[in-house]
């Protein structure tokens, strides 16, 4: 499946990136074992200086609405290492009808913060560098967003690979946060019912320095398998997403991998690599409490069970376990892990 996957692949790199539509197959590695109970995560979420302005995108523009909010409790504090004076808001965003692939944006006064990806390319590596959603009219909803200030690293890219035609356009907006918007032209998109202008979030990218060693953590302490995989460079010069200059294109291979514990496209991760390309390293500024996309948070059953798998593997966390109050799952217990390159990542246990 994966090389019918990599074929696939190639016909569209001119477009230069591996997250847009991909939906044949699962892409299983037969030789890795799901970690106790790890599934893809159900939440991103964003620090934002403003949460009105992610309000009036997400409720006004993209179709979704408020489904919960809650001031930061003294469980978030510590789960964050902020100090115990430091005050906030959570809110929650969904896609109406969307049971995952939730934005949670969180607000804070009294902690001194800083852009985690400031002043970015993409092929400067740290933290998270964009994620993904559906969408259904990508041009109105562009023009709708280039009004409240977001930009391309290119102008859309209209693409045919294998049966499919897409649009693709990656933008960043509020807190320097990038979102690739992937609109399906043809065959009609099935399996997403709740998709009126914007669907739920279901893929996070990080660009890495270093692939192997972000496949390490990925695959082999956290045990997630591969859903797509691909190395190459477009086949001739010309625009692509990811605002390469258009010679550049040809050249450079984007390294990338998708990678999910049950190898699907939910809630899964994209490494993606320039083999070519270098920028600046920002890991440092990937705090959970700077400015951006900051966390991806992952559902388990049984918390205690998940880290026992995943320390056998040699993950380390960065704490022990913490007990707070996650609107609108209830109470939770939580830890947090740090890819390299920085992406953080919590695990939690709704609790009884």
């Amino acid at each position: 499946m994966i090389r019918i996957l990599l074929a696939m692949i190639a016909l569209f790199a001119v477009a230069g990136c591996a997250s847009a539509d991909v939906s044949a197959g699962s892409g299983v590695d037969a030789d890795h074992s799901d970690v106790a109970g790890l599934t893809g995560w159900n939440e991103i979420v964003i620090t934002t200086r403003n949460v009105s302005d992610w309000h009036a995108f997400l409720t006004e523009d993209a179709g979704w609405e408020l489904r919960a909010r809650q001031p930061v409790g003294a469980g978030l504090k510590v789960l964050w290492n902020l100090p115990s004076t430091a005050t906030g808001e959570e809110y929650v965003f969904a896609n109406i009808g969307a049971q995952r692939g939730f934005i949670r944006l969180v607000q804070l006064e009294g902690v001194e913060q800083e852009m985690i990806r400031v002043d970015d390319r993409p092929w400067d590596t740290g933290g998270y560098f964009d994620f993904n959603v559906r969408v259904a009219g990508l041009w109105a909803l562009r023009e709708k967003m280039i009004a409240r200030g977001w930009q391309g690293d290119s102008a859309p890219i209209q693409y045919t690979f294998g049966p499919f035609e897409v649009i693709e356009w990656i933008a960043r907006g509020h807190d320097g946060v990038r979102v690739a918007f992937i609109e399906r032209l043809n065959p009609e998109l099935e399996g997403w019912p709740d998709l009126k202008i914007m669907s739920r979030t279901f893929n996070a990218t990080q660009t890495v320095r270093d692939m192997d060693t972000a496949r390490a953590f990925f695959q082999g302490v956290l045990g997630m398998q591969t859903y797509l995989e691909h190395v190459g460079a477009s086949e001739v010069p010309g625009p692509n997403v990811l605002g390469l200059p258009h010679e550049a294109a040809a050249e450079i291979d984007r390294i990338v991998y998708i990678l999910h514990p049950q190898g699907v496209n939910e809630g899964s991760v994209e490494l993606l690599a320039f083999d070519g390309a270098s920028g600046r390293d920002l890991s440092g500024h990937a705090k959970p409490a700077n400015i951006g996309l900051s966390v991806l948070r992952y559902p388990v059953a049984d918390l205690e069970a998940t880290m026992r798998a995943i320390s056998e593997r040699g993950g380390k966390f960065e704490a022990d376990p913490v007990t707070l109050d996650m609107a609108p799952y209830g109470r939770v217990r939580s830890v947090a892990m740090v890819a390299p390159d920085g992406g953080r990542l919590e695990i939690y246990q709704v609790l009884n």
